[in-house]
């Protein structure tokens, strides 16, 4: 029991103490400087944003070429190819892969 009274004496102390406390005023310019950082990270933010944006579009737009230019190289290739057609067995093309068709040693 003594123990209880004795928690319960501080407490209210603690609490007393609270009571002649004043409250504490803020810097005049607080709200001023909180808004300019908050609208310098905001740009900071912008500015990071768009440079993404840019490289991203940049890459696109090399991406797209290259399909294209390959596209088109491909196509004329196999145009060019349609003509002159040549049919070699499946055996002839491993062998000559392979050199199997010469009797010299390449060592």
């Amino acid at each position: 029991m003594n123990n209880k009274q004795a928690i319960e004496k501080l407490t209210e102390a603690t609490l007393n103490s609270l009571n002649g406390l004043q409250q504490v005023e803020a810097n005049e310019f607080l709200h001023a400087k909180i808004i300019n950082r908050m609208q310098a990270n905001e740009l900071k933010e912008r500015v990071t944003y768009n440079r993404l944006m840019v490289k991203l579009s940049v890459a696109l737009g090399l991406f797209i070429c290259v399909n294209g230019v390959s596209y088109y190289l491909f196509a004329h290739q196999s145009q060019n190819k349609g003509k002159v057609k040549t049919t070699v067995s499946p055996v002839a093309a491993f062998a000559e892969e392979y050199s199997l068709n010469t009797n010299s040693y390449n060592y």
